[in-house]
């Protein structure tokens, strides 16, 4: 099985988040319904008009969330919130993305899809980069190699065709 899988890479955690957050910026109208969608995640009644999107959670908001049992990544969304990320942040790093969302250095993407793969959460990722032109040949130049040198990616291609390099036989036709 083949999971999606969304990045953003940077040379430091905070460079990637802001190319995620440039993302979120192209529908600013969206804004109002994540914040909304975080608090529920989190047992909160957060609107854009009740919080500072820009801002830390106040403490005394804090102390009374808590992960919702009934959606997995709460208690990620909880773990970034107490950190003290602002929840413009704890969106980019995309707690309520439909894929997974990994914001970070190339090293982080690795451990990230590494980890998945090992648990046998998956046999490969659809990759998708970020918004910026040069998603694609970062992760090909900055995370493959990576990936390589842990085993876990091939360094040469086995055959000359793609059914030959996915290990999918030949067929004509339907069968």
């Amino acid at each position: 099985m083949f999971a999606g899988f969304m990045f953003s890479l940077g040379s430091t955690e905070e460079e990637a988040l802001e190319r995620r957050k440039q993302l979120m910026s192209f529908n600013p109208g969206e804004i109002p319904s994540r914040v909304s969608y975080l608090g529920s995640m989190i047992g909160l009644p957060l609107s854009v008009n009740s919080v500072d999107s820009d801002q830390p959670l106040a403490t005394d908001l804090l102390k009374n969330a808590y992960a919702n049992p009934k959606d997995p990544p709460s208690p990620r969304a909880l773990e970034l919130l107490k950190r003290g990320l602002s929840i413009r942040d704890v969106l980019a790093h995309g707690v309520i993305n439909y894929h997974p969302v990994v914001a970070g250095i190339p090293v982080q993407v690795a451990d990230f899809l590494e980890e998945c793969f090992l648990a046998g959460a998956s046999d490969g990722f659809s990759v998708v980069p970020d918004i910026s032109y040069d998603g694609v040949a970062d992760f090909v130049d900055q995370v493959i190699p990576i990936l390589q040198d842990r085993g876990l990616f091939h360094r040469e291609n086995e055959g000359t065709t793609l059914c030959e390099n996915m290990r999918v036989p030949y067929q004509y036709g339907v069968f």
